[in-house]
This record gives C-alpha cells, structure tokens and sequence, in this order.
C-alpha cells in the first residue's frame, strides 16, 4: 500500500438508529466534492442489467432503502467485477477518497484495490484488463476490504483512504479495480452508492477531457406531466437516432401507454430514466429505470429497437413491484404478455409480431397460453376480440393492486383460463391447418 496510506472502515446496521450513511471518522456523502464533476468510465467489467448508471457514483445522492438496486452502480450477477475509472481532468493533491456502499447481504461489503496515476509521465497510459501497476505512471494507493475477520456481511458502509495531515499525492487519473466479496456466488457484486473525492487544492475544478458521450439530458411531454432522462454516456454513436426516432415515440407513447393501462388511483411514474450501454441481452426495466443494451439497439435501429424500449415502458407503467405487501406475485407470463400485448398489438400492429401471421413463420411452437412474450400476447389479444375489450385494463389494475386471482376471468368472460386457452388454442391449429 502507498507510503503513509490510512482506511478506515466503518458499518452501519440497517438496525442502526444513526440516520443513514452517517459515520464518526468517515465523512457524509457530498455532492459538492471533487469527483462530482469528473468524468466516470467502466474500464473493464459489465454492468447488471438492474444497475443504476455511472453517475449514480457522484451524484451526492445514496439509496434510501437497503435493496434499491438503481440507486446504485453494481457489476452483472456472476462475473468476477471490474474496473472503474475516474478523470478529474489535470493532476490536482488528493485530500481523501471515500466510497460508500448498501446491500442487506452479500452486496454489501466493498472488494477493491486502488491505483492513482498523474498522466504526466512519458509513455503514460490508461490500463486494461491487467494489473496498473505493471503499466508506467500508475500507482498502488490502497487495497479495501470491508469484511473483516467475521467476513459480515449487509449493512452500510463507508470507507476513508486518507493521509491524515498530508496530501495523498497528486493524481489526475483513480481507478477502482473492483472484485465480488464472494467467489462461486452470483450475486456478489458490491451495490456502490457514492465514490467522493476531495482536491487538497481548495481552488482545483474538475474539468475531465476524457468524457465518452454527452451528458444525461432531459426531455418532456408537451402538457409537462411527464419526464425523461436520457443518458448516452456510453453510446454517444446512438444521439441522433435517440433524438429523431426513439424521443418522438417516447413522448407520444408513454402517456398511451399510462391511459391503456390506467388504474383508478394509481399514478405512472412521472419522471423515467432510459441509460443506453453496452450490456448483456437486450433490455431491463427496475421501477422508473429502462437500461437498454446499446450494441443490440444499434443493430435494430431500424428493426425492432424502438418497440422493444416501447415494452420496456409498459413496464415501467405497470409498477407491479409496488403492490400492496403480502399480495401474490404477478405471473411471468402475464408480465411479460401484457407488455407485448401492447407492443404488437396496440403500438405497431402493422409489424405483424406477435399475431397469425407471425406464428405461421414459427416452426414447432408450442401453442401454451403461458409461454409469455408474444405466444402470451397473441393468446390476450384473442381473448379480448372475442370475449372483452376491456381486458388488458382489468387484468393490469388486478396485478397492479395485489388482486390477480384466476376467478377474474370467469368474471370477465365467462369462462375460465383453462377453457379460454384450449378454445384459443384449437382455433389457431385449425388456422395453421387452413390452405
């Protein structure tokens, strides 16, 4: 460890009576430090598809309940971490970094070893995928590890690498290498809330070159009910398909969507943040959050990726994470077949995805109610053709609401899931069997 380096380790148990993130050695969070301005960049590693994004690190902002995944930034379940770097711009004296964390469990212990460098030295360069140290101008500042003897686990911590009463040198450049606290287990991956970093140069601003894309901006309905946040940090090359394709159907959908699937009492979420970046699969949605996978998007510009982000917003709609405590959980397939229900059927029916002349192309398909995604959808979209318009409405104030029970569809249509299925399935048969 760097010469003269001290960390301190401090926990909070979610038991704690301290107000939340509050420490005696280790300062508050700020969003007023000198990383609030620096430019983050994921420098190895995937982000989880339920991860808030990069600038969730250096908003001054922590989670506010002990699980709130898009409150904080967390590598994908199942991989061994990565590597974060962050750019003040020109060498500035470090006072101190500190770095916070929350998790009930196994996320909440942070795993890191920290390398600073001033990038003034010649044949200076930023390190990927191998120790820094072996790369000239970088050096080992501090190794963090929280757990202790005990290997404890949940709780809130925060974590103070200083030099009391001196610089901890002059850096322009910080990069977490960053590591699960478990081995073999798939969801390790520490929930970083806030990284704060503090000049000793009371004058010194932030002013990072190396930012990949524009900064987060935001867009809204014309009536001003309804906001959105659009963060192309890591996917700069998809700005002007964002702003002349995907924004336009954004603004007019989404309030479609909330009167679609509106609920007496229920407001949608006002205000929604859609971050594309490279990631895994195609897209995710926790609460107000979508997080798109930039490089499929790219290769579906012009296909499928403005629906699939269309899904994704039915999802944030449907809100079913916030039924009452105690009621069922939601049936996957109901989930899912609801939010492509919309897609295909209401917002672009014209692309025949999900109907009779999209599963006369699949080969093989079991013909299962259940399957959920389009299957489900082209089974909810029968349903209510044939027995009741107003079923999407009543199936999602149901499961919104903590109500769902199977008698809902006696109650609608007069007949149960059971025989609604085998009608709906019979009749598709015999349409595939149709010269």
């Amino acid at each position: 460890m760097f010469e003269g380096v001290k960390v301190i380790i401090e926990r909070q148990t979610e038991t704690s009576q301290l107000r939340p993130f509050s420490f005696q050695d280790v300062p508050a969070p700020s969003d007023r430090d000198t990383a609030t301005h620096a430019s983050f960049r994921l420098l190895e590693g995937e982000p989880d598809d339920n991860s808030g994004p990069l600038e969730t690190l250096h908003d001054g902002k922590t989670p506010a309940l002990p699980d709130e995944p898009e409150a904080n930034f967390f590598f994908a379940a199942g991989t061994q971490g990565g590597q974060i770097l962050l750019d003040l711009g020109h060498p500035t004296p470090i006072a101190y970094i500190a770095t916070y964390s929350r998790h009930p469990n196994t996320r909440g212990p942070q795993i890191y070893t920290l390398y600073g460098a001033a990038a003034d030295d010649p044949g200076f360069t930023l390190p990927k995928g191998i120790n820094p140290t072996n790369w000239p101008g970088w050096t080992r500042i501090a190794d963090v590890d929280t757990r202790g003897a005990s290997h404890q686990e949940g709780g809130l911590y925060g974590v103070l690498v200083t030099n009391i009463g001196k610089s901890l040198g002059r850096f322009r450049y910080l990069l977490f290498d960053i590591r699960p606290t478990q081995a073999r287990h798939m969801f390790a991956n520490t929930f970083y809330s806030e990284i704060d970093v503090q000049s000793a140069d009371p004058s010194f601003q932030a002013n990072p070159s190396g930012a990949r894309g524009p900064a987060p901006f935001n867009v809204q309905t014309r009536d001003g009910r309804f906001a959105f946040t659009i963060d192309l940090q890591q996917a700069p090359e998809l700005e002007p398909w964002v702003r002349e394709r995907l924004i336009p159907v954004i603004l007019e959908w989404y309030p479609n969507l909330a009167q679609i699937l509106r609920v007496e009492g229920v407001t949608p979420p006002e205000h929604v943040h859609i971050t594309l970046r490279p990631g895994r699969g195609v897209a995710a949605t926790s609460g107000a959050r979508i997080t798109a996978n930039s490089r499929w998007i790219q290769r579906e510009r012009d296909r499928e990726a403005v629906g699939a982000i269309v899904h994704e917003l039915v999802h944030v709609v449907q809100q079913y994470g916030r039924r009452p405590p105690g009621s069922p959980p939601p049936p996957g397939w109901l989930v899912e077949g609801i939010a492509d229900y919309v897609r295909w059927f209401r917002y672009e029916p014209e692309r025949h995805g999900a109907d009779l002349v999209w599963l006369r192309r699949q080969r093989g398909v079991q013909l299962r109610h259940d399957a959920g995604y389009r299957i489900s959808a082209n089974f909810l979209d029968w349903v209510s053709r044939r027995h009741d318009p107003e079923l999407i409405q009543h199936l999602n104030a149901a499961l919104r609401l903590g109500r769902y029970e199977e008698a809902i569809w006696k109650e609608r249509t007069g007949k149960t899931l059971e025989e609604l299925a085998e009608a709906w399935r019979v009749e598709i048969q015999q349409a595939f069997e149709a010269p």
